[in-house]
């Protein structure tokens, strides 16, 4: 990941419209494959840029907190990034000990939590078994709803590393 970061400042010149007071900042046409794809992330400048390596290539770091100014329609804040509320929820490990930093996660829907037109999701689409569920709730996106599930006091699964 740090290689793919460090090609991009490299390669990547990005534009970002200052004027605009939720400006997204935008590859030229000739960026790289490695800065293409939407996938948006928040930085401490409070701009949402379309990748990370955008927001690296443009000099921003990332916020860990979120709080960028606006929404992204069917797009729930999760901690640097945003998760796809189609198919996607954010999961938040907050922590009790100061030192460590509170980690947040898009996962997967359940197939039962898709979208259905013209039907409300509820936190009940969830299987019983899906982690931190007691602390489900609803996040306003400007467009389709989404669910964040926030585990407190629980330690995070650890994942092995590729």
């Amino acid at each position: 990941m740090r290689l793919i970061a460090a090609l991009c400042i490299a390669l990547c010149s990005c534009r970002s419209r200052p004027n605009e007071p939720n400006a997204r900042a935008t590859p030229p046409a000739t960026a790289p494959a490695a800065c293409e794809g939407y996938a948006p992330v928040c930085g401490l400048d409070g701009r949402v840029y379309d990748n990370e390596c955008t927001a690296r290539a443009a000099g921003a770091e990332l916020s860990v907190l979120g709080r960028c100014k606006g929404v992204l329609p069917d797009f729930i804040p999760c901690g640097t990034h945003y998760c796809n509320a189609n198919r996607e929820y954010c999961e938040i490990y907050l922590s009790d000990v100061p030192e460590l930093p509170t980690s947040s996660h898009c996962r997967s829907l359940p197939d039962a939590c898709r979208p259905q037109a013209n039907e409300a999701r509820t936190c009940a689409c969830f299987p019983a078994s899906t982690p931190c569920l007691s602390f489900c709730g609803p996040t306003w996106t400007g467009g389709l709803p989404g669910f964040h599930l926030t585990c407190q006091g629980v330690k995070e699964p650890r994942t092995n590393p590729l």
